[in-house]
C-alpha cells in the first residue's frame, strides 16, 4: 500500500502565483487543481508540523485557507499531466509508462509524484536545456538537491559517466532511486545536506534549488568541481537574481520570474 500524506488545501489566486512560489518553491510539494468549483492550490507533505508552518505563510499573503485532507501519490497523480510531453527539444517526459519508441528523443520516465523536478517547472527546463548544451559524454556530473532525479537521469542519457544524485530530503532520495531504476540508468543517488556526503570533483555542478541556497553552496563548490567545471544553477527568482553579481557568470536565462545561471569559479 502507498504513503498516505497530509495535503491542505487553499483558493488559488494568480495574483499571488509570484509569492506563492518565492514561499514554497525548493521547499514543499505544491500544484494546483482545477475543478468546476474553482482553481486551488494544494500543498502536500509526510510531515503534518510542516503544513501548519505552510498553512501560516500563505494565510499571511491573503489565501483563504479551505482544509486538510489525506492523499496518495496515486490521488495526487490524477489532478495533473498523465500523457507523454516534451520538456525541451528532444527531451521527452513520459509521466505514465506509455513503452514510447526513442525516434531520436531521450525519453525518462518520471511520474508526477511527491518530489519536485517533473518537468513541468520553468526550472527544471531550463536546468536540462544548460545540461544538453554542456554535458560532453565521459563528464561527472553532480545533481544537488535532486528531488524526482530527473536531471541525473537525464545526465547520464546524455553520456555522462559518473553521476550522483543527493538530496536532504528522505522521502526524495526515495523517489529518485525508484526513478533511477525506472529508466534503467547506473547513478548514485543518496542522502546528503549539500556536500556533507559528497566525495570527488565533478565536471557539472547542476543544483535547482533556491537563492539562498545555492549562495551558501557557491561557499564550498570549488573543492568539488574539476579545473574547468561549471556550475548550472537554477530556481533562482529574478528579485534574487543579484545575489549572484559577484560570480563568473558566463551565461543566463530567465523563464517568466525565474532565473537560470552558468557560473564558472
Amino acid at each position: 500500500m502507498s504513503k498516505v500524506f497530509k495535503e491542505i488545501v487553499f483558493n488559488f489566486d494568480e495574483s499571488k502565483q509570484e509569492e506563492i512560489d518565492d514561499l514554497l518553491y525548493g521547499e514543499y510539494d505544491y500544484y494546483t487543481i482545477d475543478s468546476s468549483e474553482g482553481k486551488f492550490l494544494a500543498v502536500v507533505s509526510f510531515y503534518p508540523e510542516q503544513l501548519d508552518e505552510v498553512k501560516e505563510k500563505l494565510t499571511e499573503i491573503g489565501l483563504k485557507y479551505i482544509g486538510m485532507r489525506e492523499t496518495r501519490p496515486e490521488d495526487w497523480v490524477k489532478n495533473i499531466i498523465t500523457e507523454p510531453f516534451e520538456m525541451i527539444e528532444g527531451v521527452v517526459i513520459d509521466p505514465m509508462d506509455h513503452n514510447l519508441e526513442e525516434q531520436g528523443n531521450i525519453i525518462l520516465k518520471i511520474p508526477q509524484g511527491l518530489a519536485f523536478g517533473t518537468g513541468l517547472h520553468q526550472t527544471t527546463k531550463m536546468s536540462a536545456m544548460y545540461l544538453k548544451k554542456y554535458l560532453k559524454p565521459g563528464m561527472d556530473v553532480l545533481d544537488l538537491g535532486c528531488g524526482s532525479g530527473i536531471l541525473g537521469i537525464l545526465a547520464k542519457k546524455l553520456g555522462a559517466n559518473r553521476v550522483v544524485a543527493v538530496d536532504n530530503d528522505p522521502l526524495a532520495v526515495e523517489v529518485a532511486q525508484e526513478n533511477a531504476v525506472r529508466n534503467r540508468v547506473d547513478i548514485d543517488v543518496k542522502w546528503s545536506d549539500l556536500f556533507s556526503n559528497v566525495e570527488g570533483k565533478f565536471d557539472i555542478i547542476v543544483s535547482n534549488i533556491i537563492a539562498e541556497i545555492l549562495v551558501e553552496m557557491l561557499k564550498q563548490a570549488k573543492n568539488h568541481l574539476k579545473d574547468d567545471g561549471i556550475l548550472i544553477l537554477s530556481g533562482i527568482i529574478t528579485q534574487k537574481s543579484n545575489l549572484f553579481d559577484q560570480y563568473n557568470v558566463i551565461e543566463k536565462m530567465v523563464m517568466d520570474e525565474w532565473n537560470a545561471l552558468v557560473i564558472k569559479i
